[in-house]
């Protein structure tokens, strides 16, 4: 089963990408704003609101105040029937799941960025090896480090830092698709399959998704014919 095509294609829009006109400067205020009477709790609180106003304002103060624990809250939101509200809220879970408070390792996770935007995966992993000294359980580390390895075409270790990461954040709909490439690279259509509905499952909004899941389907009910 030949299906490299698709996995190109979904390493091309691996990262759920949403208008940057979607969320405007103000819904996300500033950390100065937020007395003790705007703290994490209440947030929670006004992610139920019906103001989508107040939705949006939560998602804010959740991605600066937010932990690990309150991210299946924020999911939800991705089913929100306001799109500025699911859009605010992928924005707010990324950077709750980005959020590092050691600030040598944030450095050197900031340079790692930079060494893949300047097409230096090697140095990129050699940093990255550094933050995940430090951090061992920051989930972000592992899940670029594989994005590293995949770049240099290390599909094992990218796979297996991939899975590290899913370990560590069971809720990784960008690690899912990343690992479904992989899958794919390698024709294991159903393992592929598996995580991609894994990760429309958490965030309905990886439409781009929809095509590839489809053929696969096809292919593995072809294959039972």
């Amino acid at each position: 089963m030949n299906i490299s095509w698709f996995s190109r294609c979904l390493l091309a829009v691996c990262i759920f990408v949403i208008p940057a006109q979607s969320v405007v400067a103000k819904d996300w205020g500033s950390s100065s704003d937020w007395g003790s009477s705007s703290g994490r709790e209440q947030a929670l609180e006004e992610l139920k609101d019906y103001d989508s106003a107040v939705r949006r304002s939560a998602l804010a103060r959740l991605a600066e105040t937010g932990l690990n624990e309150d991210v299946p809250h924020m999911l939800r939101l991705l089913r929100d029937d306001d799109f500025a509200v699911r859009s605010m809220a992928h924005q707010a879970i990324t950077g709750l799941w980005l959020r590092l408070d050691n600030l040598s390792a944030k450095r050197l996770f900031v340079k790692s960025a930079l060494a893949m935007q300047n097409e230096n995966p090697q140095k990129a992993i050699e940093l990255l090896d550094g933050v995940i000294e430090a951090e061992p359980l920051f989930s972000e580390a592992w899940n670029k480090r594989g994005d590293a390895w995949l770049y240099v075409g290390d599909l094992d270790r990218a796979l297996a830092d991939y899975e590290v990461a899913l370990e560590l954040n069971p809720y990784h709909y960008e690690v899912m698709q990343s690992c479904a490439s992989i899958w794919m690279e390698r024709s294991e259509a159903r393992k592929a399959l598996n995580y991609l509905s894994g990760a429309m499952a958490i965030n309905p909004n990886l439409e781009h998704l929809i095509p590839v899941i489809v053929d696969l389907e096809q292919r593995l009910e072809n294959d039972r014919i």
